[in-house]
């Protein structure tokens, strides 16, 4: 599915909350910015309604107990981006780049050289996927990539390294999962 399943369950039944959940992060490819929109289908109620009002208030407070202040700079920059007559032609281009970054690396990784080392997880973004590691440490090996290689990648748990692939360009992915192949086998 391409699109959220919040459509489908919006209004589906009186008694039915339906929440969703955005962020600016990966929908206008702004890193960092943690801007974040959440969006309420209560069930046929309208804004104004008693259930409403009461949903907008309990949201508002639990940001404000959370997060307490938040980025007037950052919300800004996305409203105007959002309200920007070429942004979804520009978020197209961007979403084109994302797709070649992600093919590129199911490419690379289909090469069977990577099965000595791990297993990719599936993953279905531009941004990042993970490897299950066969031999070596995730920790061991982030550590070593960042020293040797200046490969910076995330380790999670034992055996899982994430790799962050949303900055590189097209060209580089090979050389990126070539280098950490030599970085597994330095450690092996």
């Amino acid at each position: 599915m391409k699109e959220s399943l919040f459509g489908r369950l919006a209004e589906a039944h009186p008694r039915l909350l339906a929440v969703k959940a955005d962020a600016a992060t990966k929908e206008v490819f702004v890193w960092g910015l943690r801007v974040g929109f959440v969006t309420f289908s209560t069930g046929g109620a309208k804004a104004g309604s008693p259930l409403y009002e009461a949903l907008t208030q309990k949201m508002a407070g639990a940001i404000r107990s959370s997060i307490s202040n938040c980025s007037q700079l950052s919300q800004k920059l996305v409203l105007d981006a959002l309200r920007s007559p070429d942004f979804y032609k520009d978020r197209q281009a961007k979403v084109e780049v994302m797709r070649a970054r992600a093919v590129r690396v199911k490419e690379t990784l289909a090469q069977p050289k990577f099965a000595e080392a791990w297993t990719p997880y599936p993953f279905n973004s531009g941004y990042f996927m993970c490897v299950q590691l066969r031999k070596v440490s995730a920790e061991k090996l982030r550590r070593h990539m960042l020293e040797k290689y200046g490969v910076g990648t995330i380790a999670i748990g034992e055996r899982d390294l994430r790799i962050a692939f949303s900055s590189l360009e097209v060209e580089q992915i090979p050389e990126c999962f070539d280098l950490l192949l030599q970085g597994a086998k330095d450690l092996s």
